[in-house]
């Protein structure tokens, strides 16, 4: 996919030939030069997932994969932990307690959503409500399964693990990894491999609906449910808080890791996986042959896209919106693997792993608060940084 698929902000190519030269000159002077950038350590804990707070709300919340969520306030961790689901959670292979998602209405309905792996391993969706009494407690006896997404016999990888809420449709979107069963990324009678959009408004124990406006709506063979097809694992994707175009980070196998794009209400896409890694041709079939990525015709192709020779494992990312002036509008993500972090605008990156002292290895979330000020969640190094 070219470049111009892309919604671009005002002056973005200012701002990449800006990071550019930001970076080079720094090269130049040496170590003395530090960018007016960096990521600072604000919470040790142990294998935190990710970090998220509601719209508007000065607290972090922060998943720990083991079934907690800690609040960080006013610069510390409040002792005792928001929410605690430990009994629930299977933490094997890629398990564990990975998604928070707080309803656009928190502040007046108290609703938020949980993504975790169950005691059988499967990925469930689940709602809770916050305490009556205490703004920093969840209601454990609120705790109600919305959708439970049953994991392929024997397969403990690809599961997913975001949740988030359009802020153009109000929607709550899924994201599932393929579980290891790769052919059913493309059978729309499965939901392995899919994006999945809900209709989680009808309070709080009410099961969530199927929003009439869903691009498979109808007697075509394909479940209500599924938004757009064709993922690998979309381990971490996002809104933009400015215009809600979605930015999805997908897995790759063996050679290539991407970035995807769509636009705000742009469902109903196929994004390749199987028979495309990225733009590389990888398992066609006879229905679902391999496309051209200069003329494509079947699937969405990635709008970036980077081998393994620079790592193994992409997590995404958000698109900056917060206080540091340069980087607006540049899609943050980074490599598990290699630890480093990245801005990408107008389809060129930049890294910025230097002007944050070196590689973060263990990155499993690029994530914002509640004012769109951007945090690293480290899995590995037990720790989250906000980039400041």
């Amino acid at each position: 996919m070219s470049e111009d698929h892309v919604s671009r902000p005002r002056g973005s190519r200012r701002l990449a030939l800006y990071f550019g030269t930001l970076l080079a000159a720094c090269a130049l002077m040496g170590p003395s030069c530090r960018p007016a950038l960096r990521a600072r350590v604000v919470a040790t804990l142990a294998e935190p997932t990710f970090a998220t707070a509601p719209p508007g709300d000065p607290r972090l919340f922060i998943t720990q994969r083991d079934g907690l969520v800690r609040i960080l306030e006013n610069g510390a961790l409040v002792p005792t932990p928001f929410l605690d689901i430990r009994p629930l959670i299977d933490t094997l292979g890629e398990g564990g307690l990975l998604g928070l998602a707080f309803s656009p209405q928190y502040a007046s309905d108290g609703q938020f959503y949980v993504y975790y792996t169950n005691l059988t391993g499967d990925p469930v969706v689940a709602r809770f409500l916050r305490s009556a009494s205490n703004p920093n407690l969840a209601d454990p006896a609120s705790h109600f399964v919305l959708l439970t997404l049953t994991q392929p016999a024997g397969e403990t990888v690809h599961k997913g693990g975001t949740l988030a809420f359009s802020p153009v449709d109000g929607f709550l979107y899924v994201g599932r990894g393929d579980g290891g069963m790769r052919l059913l990324a493309r059978d729309g009678a499965s939901l392995l491999g899919k994006m999945l959009r809900l209709d989680v408004s009808g309070g709080p124990t009410a099961p969530y609906t199927i929003p009439a406006s869903n691009p498979f709506v109808g007697p075509d063979g394909v479940l209500d449910e599924i938004w757009s097809l064709g993922f690998r694992n979309p381990f971490r994707f996002s809104f933009d808080r400015a215009n809600g175009d979605l930015w999805i980070a997908d897995v790759g196998q063996s050679q290539r890791e991407e970035i995807d794009y769509e636009p705000a209400g742009s469902g109903g896409l196929d994004y390749g996986w199987p028979s495309h890694e990225g733009t590389s041709c990888f398992q066609p079939t006879a229905t679902a042959p391999c496309d051209d990525p200069q003329n494509p015709t079947l699937y969405q192709f990635p709008i970036y896209e980077y081998t393994h020779d620079e790592g193994c494992s992409v997590t995404g990312g958000v698109r900056y919106r917060g206080s540091a002036a340069f980087l607006a509008g540049a899609y943050l993500f980074a490599d598990f693997c290699s630890g480093s972090v990245w801005a990408l605008v107008d389809g060129s990156r930049t890294n910025l792993t230097a002007t944050f002292g070196g590689p973060l290895p263990g990155l499993v979330a690029i994530s914002e608060d509640g004012f769109g000020e951007v945090y690293l969640t480290q899995l590995t190094m037990a720790r989250v940084l906000k980039i400041e």
